[in-house]
């Protein structure tokens, strides 16, 4: 788990405007999320996690930026995105039980806001309604990820029977 700096929930709704996340929620609804949060502030290349392990959390980049890296069968570690400000990575971590399919290194001074496995059962059992929309929203860009890697596979595919 990464280490919390210390912040209040105005702090962390400020945050979440810099990120220009949550654009789609009342600032009542920000509040409320916010309280769920905590955040984390990373040296260069410090590591976020590692893929195999299982500590659940999702991160939204407030500043700096996030490589997200996978091994090969090779065992040779490749990049497969960089993360920037406003953008979330690791959510599959607390929807599914599985291991972390990739790893996430900080590629520069990097302040995050962390939702933990834990913190979005709670908000989903405290506030069903703020939950469900996060939850909607979530599901939303999960799908959209989805389609980009299909589309990125069929154009690998095509290649490789063209080459």
């Amino acid at each position: 788990m990464l280490k919390e700096t210390e912040s209040s929930t105005y702090e962390r709704m400020g945050m979440m405007s810099k990120a220009k996340w949550g654009a789609n929620l009342t600032s009542e609804q920000i509040e409320d999320l916010a309280k769920y949060l905590y955040v984390a502030k990373l040296a260069k290349n410090s590591p976020i996690f590692v893929e195999g392990s299982k500590e659940a959390y999702m991160c939204l980049v407030v500043t700096g930026s996030v490589k997200i890296s996978k091994e090969d069968s090779k065992k040779k570690e490749k990049i497969i995105a960089e993360v920037g400000p406003g953008k979330t990575f690791g959510e599959m971590s607390i929807i599914d039980k599985w291991p972390r399919s990739a790893s996430a290194i900080a590629s520069e001074e990097t302040t995050l806001l962390i939702l933990t496995k834990d913190k979005f059962d709670q908000l989903l059992n405290e506030n069903p309604r703020l939950g469900n929309r996060f939850l909607m929203d979530l599901s939303q860009l999960l799908s959209s990820r989805l389609r980009l890697t299909d589309w990125m596979l069929v154009e690998y595919l095509y290649q490789e029977k063209a080459d």
